[in-house]
């Protein structure tokens, strides 16, 4: 991998000496992809600042999710890479005028800033990373459900949710409601 700091337009080559991330790309596999790792305070304005550019304003956020690092330090002994963040949260970006993407990481805690103001499909990716993930977001304007029941508080996409669920999900005809069992569960 190679270090590509100084291949962006002035605004980011001065956000870039601020923040001082590391940035990587492959000359070999991908060679219009650039990987960034950015510190949380720095991801709004960073945000703004790729779809306020000359050269970045025909953007697209293509992809938003996360991972979570729940049992991480059982393969990654140092936990320096990780910051004891539970989640690494990452975006992919577009720039169809220069035909690069950019992906930009960042170990999260459990709230950051929202970008649905910036980018208008943020709103539906977010909505989806907050309902299977728990993170939520500050400022933001749509926080419905998308797939979940609104009375739980459980999120599925997390390594500490059980595989079968914590509750059995039926519809009663007979009641016409939605019933829920709580599962037993039985230790091996």
């Amino acid at each position: 991998m190679l270090f590509k700091k100084y291949q962006f337009p002035i605004n980011l080559f001065i956000i870039f000496e601020k923040i001082n991330p590391v940035i990587y790309t492959s000359q070999i596999l991908t060679p219009n992809h650039y990987v960034c790792f950015i510190p949380n305070k720095w991801y709004y304005g960073l945000n703004l600042t790729l779809k306020k550019e000359l050269f970045y304003n025909f953007s697209t956020l293509t992809d938003m999710s996360c991972i979570d690092t729940l049992k991480y330090n059982k393969f990654v002994p140092e936990q320096t890479l990780l910051n004891n963040k539970r989640f690494i949260l990452y975006n992919i970006y577009y720039f169809y005028w220069i035909k690069i993407r950019f992906t930009l990481i960042q170990f999260s805690e459990s709230r950051i800033e929202s970008i649905d103001s910036i980018y208008k499909n943020a709103s539906w990716l977010e909505r989806e990373i907050g309902e299977m993930y728990g993170i939520k977001y500050n400022n933001k304007k749509d926080n419905r459900s998308l797939l979940l029941d609104y009375s739980r508080n459980e999120y599925p996409m997390l390594k500490d949710f059980p595989c079968e669920g914590y509750y059995e999900i039926y519809y009663d005809f007979f009641e016409n409601r939605v019933q829920y069992i709580k599962n037993e569960f039985i230790e091996l």
